[in-house]
């Protein structure tokens, strides 16, 4: 859930000054294809938890030297719960539609006109209405 979560915040909102000031659904359905692509080893057009738990422990934000190992071990715990989190189905593995289906109903809510896009504003006052991940100051 939280890998999940952490790609749809950042369709949503402007990682750095230059950056587009609009997302769009069309983008964030990308980035999850992409997401997918690169987890997807066998190229069977779904995450196994083997693939799952491969992306996890290779992920910059375990590798991170700035983090305690209560700190690690708790991350990597909510990345791994992810998985679970997301398999609709309970078949042992994650699709595309799994992936997106909670990040497009956030998409959604954050897209107030509902044209498909996420400006800085909406993205500014959507986050106002959501609250904080467990562990996470705003």
């Amino acid at each position: 859930m939280l890998a999940l979560f952490l790609v749809a915040a950042a369709a949503v909102t402007r990682p750095h000054a230059g950056a587009p000031d609009t997302a769009t659904r069309a983008s964030l359905i990308a980035n999850y294809e992409t997401l997918l692509k690169k987890i997807d080893s066998d190229g069977d057009g779904k995450a196994s938890r083997a693939e799952w738990t491969a992306m996890v422990d290779a992920s910059p934000m375990l590798q991170s030297t700035s983090l305690s190992e209560a700190q690690r071990n708790g991350l990597r715990t909510a990345l791994m719960a992810g998985f679970d989190q997301n398999d609709s189905d309970k078949d042992g593995f994650l699709t595309l539609d799994e992936m997106m289906a909670k990040p497009l109903v956030r998409f959604a809510g954050f897209d107030a006109n509902h044209d498909g896009k996420v400006t800085q504003a909406e993205a500014d006052a959507g986050m106002d209405k959501c609250p904080a991940p467990a562990g996470v100051g705003r």
